[in-house]
């Protein structure tokens, strides 16, 4: 019978355990309180793309650029890049930003469940446009920037056919997924069902008070990515500028087959409960 693989943190030898004290030791960030999660997720985003030896990062739902921005100018990651972003204001302010960046590329589409032209409303506030229709039913906080100001056709493409066919995506292992589509991940995932052996790690944004119609709640999110294979990881700090409302919050999952190869999660029975591990203390 082979070994289970001995978690790392068990494997770290001296050298590892110091470095690890003097960090525990020395816990402070000079950091704007405001600005706090985005400073939490530069810290998990730095060390989990290095740890899983991310290939491809796909941003669904980019804007105009604000996650790329984040990646390249303060993670640190230069690797490939592909920017999905349907509205076309949006997306050319995307192609001017990844313009010398030939690891970046944008797609100007909509990651949807079924391929096909799809509606999208778009807001006020571009960056809360949404395939879902906007509602003021459960809170009217952001009525101002949520306001529809034109419904457009978009093209409509499944993220198993991007990652098939993109000449960035098509032999890359070891993805990372970051959404952020106002409602609609879900749908993105159910588009994906060929590619989800190669995404290692994902980070979606869950709705609290509903912004739209049909929205999922956000444990009904959490619960439907568990099932697709992927554990919870990391919960940045809320954005307190919405205080004392909770809109919305990022979570990030890493994929548990990933963790497992990896030694983070121990092999599991048909049952689903944990194989003994066969592996020793190090000296």
């Amino acid at each position: 019978m082979s070994a289970t693989p001995m978690h790392p943190a068990r494997r770290r030898g001296f050298a590892g355990r110091v470095a690890e004290r003097l960090d525990r030791g020395w816990p402070w960030r000079l950091v704007r309180w405001m600005a706090l999660g985005d400073a939490q997720q530069t810290w998990y985003l730095t060390r989990l793309l290095k740890l899983l030896e991310v290939d491809l990062v796909v941003d669904v739902g980019a804007n105009t650029g604000q996650f790329a921005g984040l990646l390249r100018r303060r993670v640190g990651y230069r690797g490939a890049l592909i920017s999905v972003e349907p509205i076309p204001e949006a997306a050319a302010a995307l192609r001017r930003a990844a313009s010398g960046d030939h690891n970046w590329a944008v797609v100007e589409a909509a990651l949807v469940a079924q391929p096909g032209p799809a509606r999208l409303h778009v807001t006020r506030s571009n960056e809360l446009s949404s395939l879902l229709t906007p509602s003021n039913d459960a809170t009217d906080s952001l009525a101002r920037h949520h306001q529809v100001e034109r419904s457009i056709t978009v093209d409509g493409q499944t993220l198993d056919t991007l990652l098939a066919t993109h000449e960035l995506a098509r032999d890359r292992r070891s993805i990372y997924l970051k959404l952020d589509v106002q409602g609609a991940e879900l749908d993105v995932l159910r588009g994906a069902a060929a590619s989800l052996p190669r995404i290692a790690a994902l980070q979606a944004e869950f709705s609290v008070i509903p912004l739209y119609l049909g929205v999922p709640a956000y444990h009904e999110q959490m619960q439907a990515i568990e099932a697709l294979g992927f554990q919870l990881s990391f919960l940045p700090a809320h954005n307190y500028t919405q205080f004392p409302d909770m809109i919305d919050f990022d979570g990030h999952f890493v994929s548990r087959q990933v963790l497992r190869e990896r030694g983070y999660l121990l092999p599991t029975t048909d049952s689903g409960t944990p194989r003994p591990s066969n592996s020793t203390e190090p000296s």
